[in-house]
């Protein structure tokens, strides 16, 4: 029987790739089903290295969300700075308030047109409604959307036709 060794896909983005493309990630806790990042004490560990590297202007965080053993996000990494590297210094970040076993890597795709972007912030905000954590998003603690701030709250994005959030 043949077994080839897994290889793991880079996180590198081809020269042609606009650098401002949105890109969904998620990070998982090594042991699956524990409840290591759905308290308060984590959450906090959460976004204060969130927002450390968004302060040093290595990426810029749209939404994040915590599950009990894994969060997602969706982020804008500039181009300057390599996706792999700052996803390891968000975990590195957590770890010096939360430590954390961490699965290798994390995952990592490029939202490339508005509507996928739109179902992925659906997809996140359901994620905990979904594995019965809460009965709707907005119920859950453990979620924080930067859009808001960015784009002048939920006001202008009706003006422009989004949802609010």
């Amino acid at each position: 029987m043949d077994y080839r060794i897994r290889q793991y896909l880079p996180h590198l983005r081809p020269h042609w790739v606009d650098g401002n493309d949105p890109l969904f990630i998620t990070l998982c806790h090594k042991r699956r089903g524990v409840h290591h990042f759905d308290n308060a004490g984590a959450w906090e560990a959460v976004l204060k290295a969130a927002n450390h590297l968004a302060d040093r202007g290595k990426w810029r965080p749209l939404v994040l969300l915590a599950m009990p053993d894994h969060l997602h996000g969706i982020v804008r990494i500039p181009r300057t700075h390599k996706i792999q590297r700052v996803l390891g210094a968000f975990k590195r970040d957590i770890g010096h308030d939360l430590p954390t076993e961490w699965q290798r890597d994390g995952f990592d795709h490029r939202l490339r047109c508005h509507e996928y972007l739109a179902e992925t912030f659906d997809y996140i905000a359901l994620n905990p409604v979904r594995a019965g954590l809460t009965s709707s998003p907005e119920n859950w603690p453990y979620r924080h959307d930067w859009r808001k701030r960015e784009e002048g709250g939920d006001a202008a994005r009706a003006a422009r036709g989004a949802a609010p959030t």
